[in-house]
């Protein structure tokens, strides 16, 4: 397949639709999700203090966590699979800056934050990148948003997983 007929088959717009969370196509995201429910309890979301890397050791490649800082979020941790899908070095970035310096980050990221932070409450969601994602090395994705917080009525991190794939043009 030619250069040319492989661009052709990318669309021009990322697309994203939310899933339910008995419909994840990763088990990444699924142990990811029942991990977060267990650390819950009886409170509406768990803190970041809940939260120990050890116990989900296996995910971590896959995993961000973003802190919130007013309408800004900053990247604390980021797995090397997030890093290497998107291209583009994310730990201690804010994503004000990024939605600069890398065009079509802000797309879809920022806002899909916001809602979390803004509800509290999870996301979950599946997409396809088309070429408004400048650098994205994968052509599907499911990501999790998972809210974070002191309190059940403050969010001040969001814990991330992300699953991404390429599949074949045509």
């Amino acid at each position: 397949m030619s250069l040319q007929t492989i661009t052709k088959c990318i669309p021009d717009n990322s697309t994203f639709s939310q899933i339910g969370f008995d419909n994840f196509d990763s088990e990444v995201l699924r142990s990811g999700y029942q991990y977060w429910l267990t650390k819950c309890g009886t409170r509406r979301f768990p803190s970041r203090d809940d939260i120990r890397p050890r116990e989900i050791a296996s995910s971590l490649r896959y995993v961000s966590l973003i802190k919130v800082e007013g309408a800004d979020f900053i990247y604390r941790i980021v797995g090397d699979v997030v890093v290497m899908s998107f291209g583009v070095p994310l730990q201690n970035r804010r994503l004000s800056d990024l939605a600069y310096d890398e065009p079509g980050f802000d797309i879809f990221v920022i806002p899909m934050l916001r809602k979390v932070v803004r509800s509290g409450e999870p996301l979950a969601l599946r997409g396809k990148v088309g070429r408004d994602v400048v650098r994205a090395n994968f052509t599907d994705c499911e990501n999790l948003l998972l809210p974070l917080g002191p309190d059940d009525n403050t969010v001040d991190h969001v814990l991330a997983f992300g699953f991404y794939t390429s599949h074949p043009f045509g």
